[in-house]
């Protein structure tokens, strides 16, 4: 059975003990120590990594994304490789990446915001996805895959670039933002770190 998968990137703020508001670098170490189980020098291992791999975000922002990687992203991907592994069918991942302006963005890209755009309804979940103009498109584009993969077990459409099977050698995966980019392998340092 084909399969398409993928998580957002800020899966762990939809959750109420996820951390919002600015933190310092102290609190944030303290913070990836609690929530990724890690002692002092794997937490500063692991922000420098994250840090380097996205310098434009804030310390909470990273923090964020690393637990959502431990949380979720990481089983998903494990999921994605053990299917690839069969070779028995098609498996298809996303990374949605694009951010709700709601809550003055606090959420990012959270834990099901990813649903309005697969089923292009966001004006009915207009309380997600806020009221850009520039949720349309990405709706049109999202959902255009999602329907065609449903209808034929291939997302491709001529309105996303190329979207290869997902394998554990190049491990294609969209990238859904306002204009989704085919990546192989996003953030593979910080997927390696985790699991190691």
């Amino acid at each position: 059975i084909p399969l398409l998968m993928g998580t957002t990137e800020h899966e762990a703020n939809f959750f109420p003990t996820t951390p919002l508001q600015p933190m310092d670098e102290a609190t944030v170490l303290e913070e990836i120590k609690s929530n990724l189980n890690a002692n002092d020098k794997r937490a500063g291992e692991l922000l420098a990594l994250y840090r380097a791999g996205r310098p434009e975000r804030s310390n909470v922002e990273l923090l964020q994304i690393m637990i959502s990687d431990h949380g979720l992203r990481n089983g998903v991907i494990t999921q994605a490789e053990r299917k690839a592994d069969q070779k028995a069918a098609p498996i298809y991942m996303y990374y949605f990446t694009w951010q709700s302006p709601v809550r003055d963005g606090l959420l990012r890209a959270y834990h099901c915001l990813d649903i309005p755009f697969a089923f292009n309804n966001v004006d009915v979940r207009a309380a997600m996805t806020g009221a850009g103009q520039e949720r349309y498109r990405l709706a049109s584009r999202m959902s255009k895959g999602f329907a065609n993969f449903a209808r034929t077990g291939n997302p491709a459409h001529a309105d996303l670039p190329q979207w290869p099977v997902f394998d554990t050698e190049t491990r294609a995966t969209m990238v859904m933002n306002v204009n989704p980019q085919l990546i192989n392998d996003p953030y593979s340092k910080e997927r390696l770190a985790l699991k190691a």
